[in-house]
């Protein structure tokens, strides 16, 4: 039996969004604490439900990809806060059309097609990236999925669709 499986996996790193959304949530907090403080009691219970609503969402704007290739299905899963886990992409190698690094001239042949972008990378700069073109045949819509695959999963795409792979 020969199974080709493996995974990998990138934590994506915090952006300047990431941090506004988290001041404006401490900002929001703050305020409606202090004016429930100042006597408004609608607001005093309102800080506190949004102090208690912080502290259990505020984790979730931690996320790691995980990425699993499996006897050519790739499966790309967004894991939110370290323990909900929620699969967000399902690829066949048979319905995809080229995976290449993400710089690569293979891919100038998409860049005027309609192309859902998806991005499940770590977002550093210096990370090799690819992409893979296929379509995802749950929405019926052509997909560019940008990833950090880890070489053994390369290898086993090259291995299960030579002609559709590409390192350079």
């Amino acid at each position: 039996m020969n199974d080709m499986y493996t995974e990998a996996g990138v934590k994506k790193q915090k952006s300047a969004k990431d941090a506004l959304i988290k001041v404006a949530i401490f900002v929001a907090d703050a305020i409606l604490l202090f004016a429930g403080l100042l006597g408004i009691s609608i607001l005093l219970f309102l800080g506190i439900a949004a102090i208690v609503a912080t502290v259990y969402f505020l984790p979730y704007l931690n996320v790691d990809y995980e990425y699993i290739f499996c006897d050519g299905q790739f499966d790309f899963d967004k894991i939110m806060g370290g323990n909900k886990r929620k699969t967000q992409l399902k690829l066949d190698l048979d319905n995809c059309e080229v995976l290449c690094p993400a710089n690569s001239h293979q891919l100038d042949g998409y860049t005027y097609q309609k192309l859902q972008v998806k991005d499940f990378s770590s977002g550093n700069k210096d990370a090799k990236t690819y992409a893979l073109v296929g379509k995802d045949s749950k929405n019926n819509i052509m997909v560019k999925v940008i990833f950090e695959p880890s070489e053994k999963m390369l290898a086993f795409a090259k291995q299960k669709a030579p002609r559709k792979v590409f390192m350079d």
